[in-house]
């Protein structure tokens, strides 16, 4: 087959023809395909970091849930030979004073799923605030795990300083 002579112009015609055709298969079959790979794999490296820091954050979740259960059943060890009743009657008198304690009263206790409940109920009258507040510290820094799981204060109608509480507290143990 034989090709006509062309002149420059059309030579040169022809001749950006093809290279831009050339780029145009070069951009679209390597160039536009390796960034759109790039910006996918960009993408996963960011979504599987986010995992990551997701995936640290649920094991310091667990570790300071594990601590916290650790001390829940160090606790509930020591609750073999500890006395609520005795205890809360001490706590009463070393904080509220006898002469404020009306009256305690144990409650029934239960057993379930191998730990055991036992509860007394206590009421004391003409308290300061800040002696309340010590009498109820003293269950959160008891040995055992002590917990007040009914509160009623109401103020006096005598002197409005004073408070009047009746409170349960509870103890937790492990079933004998």
């Amino acid at each position: 087959m034989n090709l006509p002579q062309l002149n420059p112009r059309e030579r040169l015609a022809i001749i950006v023809g093809g290279l831009f055709v050339l780029a145009a298969i070069l951009y679209l079959g390597v160039i536009s395909p390796y960034q759109s790979t790039l910006s996918r794999l960009d993408a996963r490296i960011a979504s599987r970091q986010k995992q990551v820091r997701e995936i640290q954050a649920l094991r310091q979740d667990y570790l300071l849930l594990q601590r916290q259960l650790n001390e829940a059943e160090n606790r509930l060890d020591k609750a073999t030979g500890f006395s609520l009743f005795s205890f809360v009657e001490a706590s009463a008198t070393r904080e509220a004073g006898r002469e404020n304690l009306v009256y305690m009263r144990p409650q029934t206790g239960s057993s379930q799923e191998g730990f055991r409940e036992e509860s007394v109920e206590i009421k004391l009258e003409k308290l300061r605030l800040d002696q309340l507040v010590r009498f109820l510290y003293s269950f959160e820094s008891a040995e055992a795990a002590l917990q007040v799981k009914n509160l009623r204060i109401r103020t006096r109608f005598d002197d409005r300083s004073l408070l009047d509480a009746v409170m349960t507290v509870s103890m937790y143990g492990r079933a004998a």
